[in-house]
């Protein structure tokens, strides 16, 4: 399959808070960018501290890997001392897991994840560690933790786009993205982003019986 041009967009209900944090330590944002939904904006995470970039970061351009940490560290180390008076708490685990996530610390952020689905399977954490998942390189992980948010809410519009960018992008398996977003127009017809969905699914059907790792001059997302 013929490599896209750009990378994928995935939906995240931090993305607004994210986004936001790696663009004002970064000036730009990297990775992955994540859909910004109208309606995730009423469910920025509570705790959103900002990190303060450094001047010592700054001086050479953008931050080191090692600034990031740093300043990650930094903002969740009120975060860190609530647990220790709380231990186990979902909310909390998950706040430093985004924190860690904003900073591109993706093996911390999974750590902590993971810690908060032990405690309480909330859908929107899985979501969000799927694109962790994702970002580190286990597609199957990702679509394996994607699959059990969309069994607690099957029609949840961000999981079934995240789904479908999963299995297209990661996978190269244009069926199982059509299913997925084929799901997304069913359980929500009226969604804003219904035209562009359509589109993909569109350019996906070109694929079908294209082996995957086949070069084609069909049209790619």
């Amino acid at each position: 399959m013929e490599a896209s041009d750009r990378q994928p967009t995935f939906w995240s209900n931090t993305q607004t808070y994210a986004t936001a944090v790696i663009c004002m330590i970064l000036g730009t944002a990297v990775g992955f960018l994540l859909h910004s939904p109208e309606e995730a904006r009423s469910s920025v995470p509570s705790a959103s501290v900002s990190p303060q970039v450094a001047p010592s970061a700054m001086k050479g351009g953008m931050p080191s890997a090692q600034d990031m940490k740093r300043m990650a560290d930094k903002q969740v180390a009120p975060l860190l001392a609530e647990l220790q008076k709380h231990p186990g708490n979902a909310e909390v685990l998950a706040q430093v897991g985004r924190s860690y996530l904003a900073a591109q610390q993706y093996p911390k952020a999974q750590q902590y994840y993971e810690q908060s689905l032990a405690v309480k399977a909330a859908p929107d954490v899985m979501n969000e560690l799927s694109f962790v998942y994702y970002t580190l390189g286990d597609v199957d992980k990702a679509i394996e933790t994607l699959n059990r948010a969309l069994k607690l809410d099957p029609k949840n519009s961000k999981y079934l786009f995240n789904l479908g960018m999963f299995e297209w992008h990661g996978k190269s398996d244009p069926k199982a993205a059509i299913a997925a977003w084929q799901g997304f127009l069913n359980a929500n017809p009226k969604d804003p982003k219904r035209a562009e969905v359509e589109q993909m699914i569109a350019r996906a059907k070109h694929h079908l019986t294209i082996p995957p790792g086949t070069k084609t001059d069909k049209p790619a997302l």
